[in-house]
């Protein structure tokens, strides 16, 4: 039995020296992990604020536009472009005015001061100097900060916890004041504020200012929220849900809508859903094209034997051809051409008989019947079966004066 090696030893005491290390500087717990969201509530930002709206007495639902919206309803505005569409703008404006209540978080979009202007609700943010503002961002992005640290950036004041008490405040119309009780909210803008010159109906006053207000705008109102306190988990976070029923000023049976633009759908999923049978169909023809222009594993037909035929059998075909197309005139001309040719060769002065001469030296010669080769030169009126007989009798006259041509011939040199 052969020993371990030594590399092999110090390489397993090595490891066990790491796992003894990891077991006794680690820490095990239970922490609690929520579990992702699904169906409607991973992809509207409003659901669980519906649900409870609903189970409350009020009815609510989600549109992607004002439409009819009645003014009697209240509209919620989260992560929305106010000015990026001017007629879009004025149409939630002249809803406002008459009647319509109006609640923005502070993700509402706005480049440029027309929300400010028309509502009279300005956001105010804290002005740093730039090393303040350079200690700000290095905490922000901090993990592990400890308490002298924050007082160091921005001394005492507690700018960077994440939730505060609230204090909710009506305002009477001949000016007076009532505490309705605090609110703890979380996760709001804590480098900032909002102020207006309008007259309050409703607000909540953290340490450095206002965090919620309400205005009337015409004949309706205009509440912002320094905070977006309503988006999915957000709204279990502190006192939400309370802050929620106080924004939007809920009682039993109003009719509650929520708008947003952050999860409109990519345009190949708006294209699908406003233009399916057009998709459809073009899908289509670019798959027949595409299968059309493909290579394929064969020929489109199937490939013909190649043949070749006698020179009788091409004789034969064309003169068939010739027959059937111009009714066999045409053949009988070249054939009596061919025996007028073959005849001037061996009769003299051929070309000065008379038909009836030519067809009876023709038929001295060639040894056939006179009469009959007569009528077979004639070529007005004859009948298509007459005419094949009569090329046949020219064809074999022309044969007989060529045989005995070389005949005669042959026996001379003889």
């Amino acid at each position: 039995m052969s020993r371990p090696r030594p590399l092999t030893v110090l390489f397993v005491l090595a490891i066990g020296l790491i796992a003894l290390w990891v077991a006794m500087n680690t820490e095990w717990g239970e922490v609690t992990v929520p579990s992702p969201l699904r169906g409607d509530a991973a992809r509207n930002p409003f659901y669980a604020a519906q649900r409870l709206v609903e189970t409350l007495g009020a009815t609510s639902e989600r549109r992607q536009s004002l439409g009819d919206t009645n003014t009697t309803s209240t509209l919620v505005l989260s992560s929305w472009s106010w000015d990026i569409n001017t007629e879009r703008r004025m149409e939630l404006e002249r809803w406002v005015e008459g009647g319509g209540r109006l609640v923005v978080d502070s993700t509402l979009i706005s480049g440029s001061d027309a929300f400010e202007s028309w509502s009279g609700i300005e956001r105010v943010l804290l002005d740093f100097d730039d090393s303040e503002l350079e200690d700000f961002e290095t905490f922000e992005g901090s993990e592990e900060v400890d308490e002298s640290q924050e007082e160091d950036v921005l001394g005492d004041e507690d700018y960077f916890e994440p939730c505060e008490e609230l204090l909710e405040i009506r305002y009477e119309d001949d000016g007076t004041e009532t505490d309705l009780g605090y609110y703890e909210a979380c996760n709001f803008d804590q480098v900032s504020w909002l102020v207006t010159t309008q007259r309050l109906r409703w607000a909540m006053s953290g340490v450095d200012g206002l965090q919620a207000a309400r205005v009337r705008v015409g004949n309706g109102e205009v509440t912002v929220v320094n905070g977006a306190p309503f988006h999915f988990r957000e709204l279990f976070e502190g006192d939400h849900g309370e802050l929620l029923v106080a924004a939007t000023a809920l009682a039993s049976g109003d009719h509650v809508v929520f708008m947003s633009e952050e999860d409109y759908a990519s345009l190949p999923v708006l294209v699908w859903r406003h233009g399916a049978p057009v998709v459809a169909v073009l899908l289509l023809a670019l798959a027949l094209a595409l299968w059309r222009g493909a290579m394929r594993f064969g020929p489109l037909v199937a490939p013909i034997d190649s043949a070749r035929r006698s020179l009788g059998e091409q004789i034969l075909g064309t003169g068939k051809f010739a027959v059937r197309l111009g009714g066999g005139a045409a053949l009988h001309a070249a054939t009596a051409r061919a025996l007028h040719e073959a005849a001037s060769r061996r009769v003299a002065g051929y070309e000065r008989m008379a038909l009836a001469e030519r067809a009876a030296a023709i038929a001295r010669l060639a040894g056939v019947d006179a009469a009959k080769l007569a009528a077979a030169l004639r070529t007005g009126g004859m009948p298509a079966a007459e005419l094949k007989h009569a090329v046949a009798s020219l064809e074999a006259a022309r044969r007989q004066l060529i045989s005995g041509s070389q005949w005669s011939t042959h026996a001379k040199r003889i």
